[in-house]
């Protein structure tokens, strides 16, 4: 049995770094392990969140300990947080890493605990957006962890050509599991059969992960498919005016269902089982938790070919991939995917192709380093 400290995002804060850090705690006691979470007080100043709430409520909340210790813009705060690290003993110090905007707080505590093993789980090497001194901020942070764990390959090849040999070196490949914290797939849930095709969009809506695309694609697609809908499920990071405008610019205020909010935990199996199919139309990626909860209801994805997305989709057996930035090909791949009924083919091949991603898979990845 080992001592596991878990430090970054952890409920009640929402997004899927959380949720994934909740999951993989959850694995670890159901190994025998005995797990602490040590997250913040408050994880930004309102200026750098645009969206709602930084917290919401979880579908279940964690039964294990979580400690609020610090804020990452403030500096006194931090030497709490190591002291009840230290006190807690650790056998492991196991950090979450998705932004340059956690990497001082973060490296400032793993570097203060020189004595326990210390692992850093990287979302991300290569973000999204421009952060003025990035790589030296991610540098600094993995000096003081003893291994670098990335969820794609993609994210491996970004290590390697961002940083130097002997952080590099750390690293080691494992995957993001598929999440089962929603419910279960439309076939057991007992919904009925969708009258109307549909597609759907969920999750933070950021400028890369191309909505605009995918709504031009679905206008293309409705020539074919007239009946084809759209749900747009996620809050706008900044402002929702533009997508407002460009769906009635496209004359697709009747065939978009758009949920510009936070989607919590709650609301999460609802919107998935009225779709046929998920649609990440990113312009750029690593991973995706989005591919991990649509094959979680057995939801084929239709997904842009960047990053570490395609490490998760087998071509023809779960899902389709198209050039990124091409509203076009998207829009045949809809098409096809719907005139040809790929829904049921696909949907019956996920089952066995998520078996290599579980939870209990990585959790013993991780502890093995």
């Amino acid at each position: 049995m080992k001592r596991i400290a878990m430090l970054g995002p952890a409920p009640p804060f929402r997004g899927g770094i959380s949720q994934f850090a909740l999951m993989l705690a959850r694995e670890f006691q159901d190994q025998g392990h005995e797990v602490r979470m040590f997250t913040f007080v408050r994880q930004y100043p309102k200026l750098l969140f645009p969206g709602g709430e930084q917290t919401t409520s979880f579908a279940e909340m964690p039964e294990l300990p979580v400690e609020r210790l610090f804020t990452p813009y403030l500096p006194q705060t931090w030497p709490r947080a190591v002291k009840r690290i230290r006190d807690y003993k650790p056998d492991l110090l196991l950090t979450s890493y998705f932004l340059p905007w956690f990497a001082p707080s973060h490296a400032w505590i793993c570097k203060r605990l020189p004595d326990t093993r210390r692992i850093c789980l990287a979302h991300n090497i290569d973000f999204h957006e421009k952060w003025p001194g990035a790589d030296i901020l991610s540098r600094k942070l993995f000096q003081h962890n003893d291994r670098i764990v990335l969820l794609s390959q993609a994210c491996l090849e970004d290590l390697k050509r961002k940083m130097p040999k002997d952080i590099s070196r750390k690293g080691l490949l494992g995957f993001h599991p598929i999440y089962h914290c929603y419910g279960t797939g439309r076939s057991e849930s007992g919904a009925e059969k969708l009258e109307e095709p549909t597609a759907l969009f969920f999750g933070l809506i950021k400028a890369y992960k191309g909505l605009d695309i995918l709504l031009a694609a679905l206008k293309q697609a409705r020539r074919q498919v007239p009946d084809l809908k759209l749900i747009v499920a996620g809050e706008v990071y900044g402002k929702k005016e533009r997508y407002e405008h460009l769906i009635r610019e496209l004359g697709l205020s009747e065939a978009v269902d758009a949920r510009f909010h936070y989607i919590t935990d709650t609301e999460v199996a609802e919107v998935f089982r009225r779709a046929q199919v998920c649609v990440l139309p990113y312009k750029s990626a690593t991973q995706s938790g989005v591919i991990a909860t649509a094959y979680s209801f057995q939801m084929p994805v239709i997904a842009s070919d960047v990053g570490g997305l395609s490490e998760y989709i087998s071509e023809e057996e779960t899902g389709l991939l198209v050039p990124p930035n091409n509203a076009e090909a998207l829009a045949a791949a809809l098409i096809r995917y719907f005139t040809e009924n790929l829904h049921e083919r696909m949907s019956a091949s996920i089952p066995s192709y998520i078996e290599k991603f579980s939870w209990p898979k990585l959790a013993g990845l991780i502890l093995e380093v």
